[in-house]
């Protein structure tokens, strides 16, 4: 059967449970789309259209996937509006696809800006369908770059969406996601790092969050007496109501991290300076990295030694190799980060429950602790001071009750961000 790349588009799309797509308008698939039943759901803008759909990827950590639409080609308004929308998913690692307009084939060079290379500087990869008939083809490696390896944006140009072919040339089938399993010898110099260690902390990523990992990594941090630090992309991937939880900021979270002899990374690029973690004095400390891939290794600090592979399998590994700790060292350690932790906070229970005009705002996020059921709600921040003041007081009970991000971000993100989440979880 004859049928146009919009259409195929958009077929393969549904085939893949994509439902709805965010889109300002103009984009030359979106009339397609909307004739094969996929919803639209229009933006103010082309940057919240990529925002909407990023968010989503996020909140679902990646197993389903936000898609969106937006103008480009000669043309290319849209694109250069949505480029800070990638720019965002790209630095903070969002599985999103990005579908737009792209210049034809024998109309180059109409205008001074190459949307092409543009877009190649902040996706993980970018696809250029020259011939209808590979429509198919490149679906497929999309959806296998969203679903494997380290998350990105895949951004999809399309420079005729009307041109047509033969769907039962190549049928589209959905492609799985690929895993690496780490390697053995690796884990078990990790484990022999750790149990040597005198001042170990659990240094955690959102790539814990993206392999599906919360029950390892707790099921890690408790067979090895850790305490954990989390960065403010994966608050909430550790319970901070845990005995072992030492947070994402403040004073306390400064002397793990000044005091520890080794940090122990897991999904986690420690790249600082970005509303994230530096490691004092870390040439003088140990630092165990367990990442996707090598990208992070020897970046920015030493390495002493990592493990490469899923952060699932890794950890899995990891409790495997590891001895049990005592149950008296156990009891020490939580009693120090019960200690620390109320040292650290104390300044902030006055404010909690201050009556003062105007009100401040940590009387807002202790009532919002007070009035939301944390086991089923959503929250996230601003940018500026709202990112600061809710990543350190406001106590994340699950994975993904608080979305945490800002390594390159604009204002405004925390609006699409809720609209994603009541897209994920209408419920809460």
């Amino acid at each position: 059967m004859t049928i146009d790349v919009a259409t195929g588009i958009a077929r393969i799309l549904k085939a893949e449970d994509v439902a709805w797509v965010s889109t300002f308008p103009v984009s030359k698939v979106n009339n397609a789309f909307g004739r094969e039943g996929l919803k639209l759901l229009m933006m103010r803008d082309d940057r919240y259209a990529v925002a909407v759909a990023d968010a989503y990827s996020r909140i679902n950590n990646g197993n389903k996937i936000g898609v969106c639409t937006f103008s480009g080609g000669i043309n290319a308004a849209g694109a250069q509006v949505a480029y800070s929308g990638i720019a965002q998913a790209y630095e903070d690692g969002s599985p999103v696809l990005c579908i737009v307009d792209a210049v034809p084939a024998g109309s180059t060079e109409n205008t001074r800006f190459d949307q092409n290379a543009s877009l190649e500087g902040v996706a993980k990869w970018y696809g250029y369908i020259d011939q209808p008939e590979r429509v198919p083809e490149f679906m497929r490696r999309a959806f296998t770059m969203l679903r494997s390896g380290r998350p990105g944006p895949v951004v999809l140009g399309i420079p005729n969406a009307s041109a047509t072919y033969d769907e039962t040339h190549d049928p589209y089938i959905s492609p799985k996601g690929w895993r690496s399993l780490p390697d053995p010898v690796d884990v078990k110099i990790a484990a022999d790092a750790l149990e040597s260690s005198n001042n170990p902390v659990l240094f955690v990523g959102e790539g814990v969050l993206y392999s599906e990992a919360t029950e390892e990594l707790k099921a890690f941090a408790e067979k090895a007496n850790l305490p954990v630090v989390t960065t403010l992309k994966a608050k909430g991937a550790f319970p901070e109501n845990h005995p072992l939880s030492v947070g994402v900021r403040g004073d306390h979270v400064l002397k793990y991290m000044n005091d520890a002899d080794l940090i122990f990374a897991v999904g986690a690029s420690i790249s600082p300076g970005r509303f994230g973690h530096g490691i004092p004095d870390a040439t003088n400390k140990k630092i165990i990295q367990c990442n996707i891939d090598e990208y992070d290794i020897n970046r920015m600090y030493p390495t002493t030694h990592a493990v490469i592979g899923d952060a699932k399998a890794t950890l899995q590994s990891l409790v495997e190799e590891l001895e049990n700790g005592s149950s008296e060292q156990k009891d020490q350690i939580e009693k120090e980060i019960a200690s620390t932790t109320d040292q650290a906070m104390a300044q902030y229970h006055e404010v909690f429950s201050s009556d003062a005009k105007p009100i401040n705002p940590y009387r807002v996020y202790s009532d919002l602790m007070k009035v939301l059921d944390r086991n089923n709600s959503f929250v996230t921040h601003e940018s500026g001071n709202t990112r600061d003041q809710l990543s350190t007081v406001y106590e994340t009970l699950i994975p993904r009750g608080f979305l945490g991000w800002g390594n390159v971000s604009s204002l405004g993100f925390s609006f699409p961000a809720v609209t994603a989440a009541k897209l994920a979880h209408p419920d809460r």
